[in-house]
């Protein structure tokens, strides 16, 4: 049994490293612990997923990949029903750090490639996943690499790869550096019958170049090679993915063993975020609560917790995109700029009714009262009883926010809203659970991971 702070860290873990968890998933996390759900989550190879086999199996016969709704959808539904969150986070944390976008991509297919592809190295290797992504139809398209030929080299993707992709903005590589990039990309198109990138040497310059000092008769792999042992992309890509898990504001303290990791494990993103994620930054008060969820943070995690089905939403996907986030179309290429940009009135409004829409669905499907009750069992919430309206707004508080109280602003409005001496007992709190929940699942503390 744990205890209130165990609870706590294990409910941050799987908020951060995840999309929070199905009851039925509390409860094998629990019996773990924090130590050993981390392990289980740093490897998701470990883990049986037949669903994966699955979603990549009928991947292409059941998407409609003349629609980027059927795609979003598809994703959703993924991270809805893995068993293994810590993969797919990652899959969604690359789709912002590599962000391609479909209105310029425009291609369907292409983008579900690039995001299997994002998969496959979630917690690979970075240099293999940079030759990946290089050679990605949708990035050759979304960055113009293919026309990037020789003699009229584009320097789009090699000033995005350093700029954004790797070292950072005023890192040390110069305007140089990113022409001799270029001229190292040279020679890739995309077959769009086989819907793959093909090399060609006659539109490959196969000159000379000089590259963060080096010179050589650098292809893209060599540029690839150069940059990952640069001190500056060990730091740029370990402080993100510290402000990404943890907060915004990473010391050289907390990056100095992130670094270590990344260097001493031949440049491997599961040693970075095992680092992290055992890290007593991420633990630290300052990283509880401290980040505002993303749209689809938000909307994957309210159905994980409830174990809803997609069916709960159907009709409401949409509202993802009116809360700021469209899957498969980032805003450009810098990505989405997240934090406190997910949250103005629109969008609130927005997460409001989503989540109304999930739980009078489940109203109408008769299975609202039983997940609401699955949740409370797993989390061993109600054990005192439900009769009284505090421990009613107490108990499902702490089932859906584990480990975390509410302000007392908060939860006087709770027990003012389930108040009502005339509807005694369990009556009492169905009548009640379906508002009590809109209330919760819209309360500020919620949109916080």
């Amino acid at each position: 049994m744990l205890n209130q702070a165990e609870t706590g860290r294990l409910a941050h873990l799987l908020r951060r490293a995840g999309f929070g968890s199905r009851p039925d998933e509390w409860t094998a996390y629990a019996k773990l612990g924090v130590a050993g759900t981390t392990d289980r989550l740093l490897h998701p190879e470990t883990v049986p997923d037949h669903l994966a086999e699955v979603m990549h199996d009928i991947g292409g016969d059941y998407i409609d990949f003349n629609s980027l709704d059927s795609l979003s959808k598809w994703w959703l539904y993924r991270m809805l029903h893995t068993q293994r969150p810590l993969e797919e986070k990652m899959t969604l944390f690359w789709h912002g750090h590599f962000a391609t976008a479909n209105y310029k991509v425009d291609n369907p297919k292409w983008m579900w490639q690039q995001n299997q592809t994002l998969r496959t190295h979630a917690l690979g290797n970075f240099r293999s996943l940079l030759q990946a992504i290089t050679r990605d139809p949708a990035m050759l398209v979304w960055l113009d690499g293919t026309d990037n030929r020789k003699g009229h080299p584009n320097e789009n993707y090699g000033r995005e790869l350093q700029e954004l992709f790797t070292m950072g903005v005023g890192s040390g590589y110069t305007e140089k550096d990113v022409q001799e990039a270029a001229r190292a990309f040279t020679g890739w198109q995309v077959d769009r019958e086989a819907g793959s990138a093909v090399f060609r040497p006659e539109r490959h310059d196969d000159g000379v170049k000089t590259f963060l000092g080096e010179t050589g008769n650098f292809g893209g792999d060599d540029i690839i090679d150069i940059i990952v042992r640069q001190p500056a992309t060990a730091t740029f890509l370990c402080a993100k993915l510290f402000r990404f898990f943890v907060h915004d504001d990473p010391t050289p303290a907390d990056l100095k063993p992130l670094t270590e990791a990344y260097f001493g494990s031949g440049y491997e993103i599961r040693a970075v975020v095992g680092a992290i994620l055992k890290s007593p930054a991420f633990y630290s008060p300052q990283a509880m609560y401290a980040q505002i969820k993303s749209p689809t943070e938000y909307v994957v995690t309210l159905m994980r917790t409830l174990d809803a089905p997609m069916s709960a939403a159907e009709g409401s996907f949409d509202r993802v995109k009116e809360m700021g986030q469209e899957l498969f179309n980032p805003p450009n290429v810098k990505g989405w700029p997240g934090g406190q940009t997910w949250m103005n009135t629109m969008t609130l409004l927005a997460r409001v009714s989503f989540a109304s829409r999930v739980i009078s669905n489940l109203g109408r499907q008769g299975t609202f009262s039983d997940k609401v009750h699955a949740v409370l069992s797993a989390h061993g919430a109600g054990a005192g009883g439900l009769g009284t309206p505090d421990q009613i707004a107490d108990a499902v508080w702490s089932a859906f926010l584990p480990g975390h109280a509410p302000s007392a602003k908060t939860r006087a409005a709770l027990i003012a809203y389930v108040q009502d001496k005339n509807a005694p007992g369990r009556a009492h709190f169905e009548s009640k659970a379906p508002g009590l929940m809109t209330l919760i699942l819209s309360a500020p503390e919620y949109h916080l991971a």
